[in-house]
């Protein structure tokens, strides 16, 4: 594109961005997707390099696989890196600029986080309103994030092709894909579930690193609640204001998600399911597998088959 092109796509180009012309250095920039109202799907080239700014604090969530060079989203409180080893999933809110690299290649697609919440009520019962914290960075080397990858690119490959047909695919696949991502993305960590906030309290903070030393052996709301300095009503309240969630969902979630990783992980081959169930504090493994099928959509034994291990 032309300084002048890409004036023009910025003004006619119905995205949710503004390329940054002022600061853009004979521009070599190439688009080519498809877009909806709940799902737009492409692919980007740049041997330049390109800046935009968000046009509007959109209700949506960006995920991309940086196939070539980096990008950096630089946000109120800190800078979000993706790069061809670490996928990235973005929204709007305090969102300053974006700016990738030379010899930038990525594959990319946006979704309402409306559908992703109600995709998460879906595989957890829970509120259709509320959206876990998921974290802005996410490693690609395993299986689930892999899969999630070729999801992507086969979708954008398949609509772009047939864009007929992708009309009447679109509400299928973006279901499809809001199950898929919120099955292998990781949550966010306590240390980072303040992006985009002032920061927990101190309490609030002493609270959640007593649990995080604790997760494996039982917990009682009293002993958290007296490590942080506060009564059981004020952490309740404390979590529920700041985290989105009670302090016994908070850990359930954060058992669930080490032992996801650990069913996972090739090092942990010796280990049964039990093993890793009682790990984090599981006692008893009907419950774990109850409460892992519905956070994963599938069961502890199929997330180990599937990562290519037997039991």
């Amino acid at each position: 594109m032309s300084l002048r092109q890409l004036q023009m796509f910025n003004d006619t180009g119905g995205v949710a961005v503004n390329f940054d012309v002022r600061r853009a250095r004979e521009p070599e920039i190439t688009l080519v997707g498809s877009q909806s109202e709940a799902l737009s799907l492409w692919e980007t080239r740049s041997s330049s390099g390109f800046i935009t700014h968000p046009k509007f604090n959109a209700d949506l969530v960006t995920i991309r696989f940086v196939t070539s060079g980096s990008i950096v989203y630089r946000h109120r409180v800190g800078d979000i890196v993706g790069s061809p080893t670490h996928a990235t999933l973005v929204g709007f809110e305090d969102l300053r600029e974006v700016e990738a690299s030379g010899a930038f290649g990525a594959i990319s697609a946006t979704l309402r986080t409306a559908d992703l919440a109600t995709a998460h009520a879906a595989l957890t019962g829970g509120d259709p309103l509320v959206l876990p914290r998921l974290a802005p960075v996410a490693e690609i080397a395993g299986p689930g994030m892999r899969a999630l990858l070729c999801t992507v690119s086969e979708v954008r490959r398949q609509v772009q092709e047939a864009p007929r047909s992708g009309d009447f695919l679109v509400p299928l696949i973006q279901e499809i894909m809001a199950y898929q991502l919120l099955s292998v993305w990781p949550r966010q960590t306590p240390a980072s579930v303040a992006v985009g906030r002032e920061g927990p309290s101190r309490s609030l903070q002493t609270a959640l690193d007593f649990i995080m030393a604790n997760l494996g052996v039982p917990l009682m709301l009293a002993d958290i609640a007296a490590a942080a300095g506060i009564s059981v009503r004020s952490l309740q309240d404390r979590f529920r204001r700041d985290l989105g969630q009670t302090p016994v969902q908070f850990i359930i979630d954060q058992r669930l998600e080490h032992a996801h990783r650990d069913l996972l992980s090739p090092g942990n081959d010796a280990l049964s399911v039990a093993a890793i169930a009682r790990r984090w504090g599981f006692a008893h493994l009907s419950d774990f597998g109850q409460r892992y099928r519905k956070r994963y959509g599938c069961t502890p034994s199929a997330t180990r088959h599937e990562s290519g291990r037997t039991l």
